[in-house]
């Protein structure tokens, strides 16, 4: 995918992003042409070759919200009971980049947040994806911080009654 210059992206780990300049910069005695990116709090440079599997995406569009919001108030799946599988198992859905995969993993860790105490780590992840995600719903439907959120957590209440109501 080719971004221009002025262009809203989502990096997959730093969230919600500007294409602030496209520059050639020299790394082991290697010219390539990299993206700068402006975070909330950083400046990255991504690679341009290699966009196969970016990080980098644009943002969820109003119409494609729709499916996401189904995502965030379907019944949640388990996680793993094993501490390493669950670990491993977090962080693929996270490193895969898409959207629909970063809701799914929000429904599941707001279930087990309800039901037992999630470990720092997963508390730590739950909330980065969460400012990520009402960040991206901010931008791509064009409401406040504040009305993404109360949706997202109504959302996530109608998914946690449902998931309750299936597992009797």
């Amino acid at each position: 995918m080719t971004f221009q210059i002025g262009d809203k992206v989502i990096h997959a780990t730093h969230g919600i992003a500007d294409i602030i300049n496209v520059e050639s910069k020299e790394v082991s005695g290697i010219s390539s042409d990299y993206y700068v990116v402006q975070t909330r709090s950083l400046i990255l440079w991504i690679p341009l070759i290699n966009q196969i599997k970016s990080s980098l995406r644009l943002p969820t569009t109003k119409s494609g919200f729709a499916s996401i919001l189904e995502i965030l108030r379907s019944h949640n799946a388990p996680l793993p009971e094993n501490r390493n599988e669950r670990k491993s198992h977090i962080h693929n859905r996270l490193t895969d980049g898409a959207i629909e995969s970063v809701c799914g993993l929000i429904r599941d860790l707001s279930f087990c947040r309800k039901n037992k105490k999630l470990n720092d780590t997963e508390t730590s992840i739950y909330k980065s994806a969460v400012v990520k995600l009402v960040d991206e719903w901010q931008y791509s439907m064009s409401v406040s911080q504040a009305q993404a959120t109360r949706e997202l957590n109504t959302l996530l209440d109608e998914s946690y009654v449902l998931s309750l109501k299936n597992s009797n």
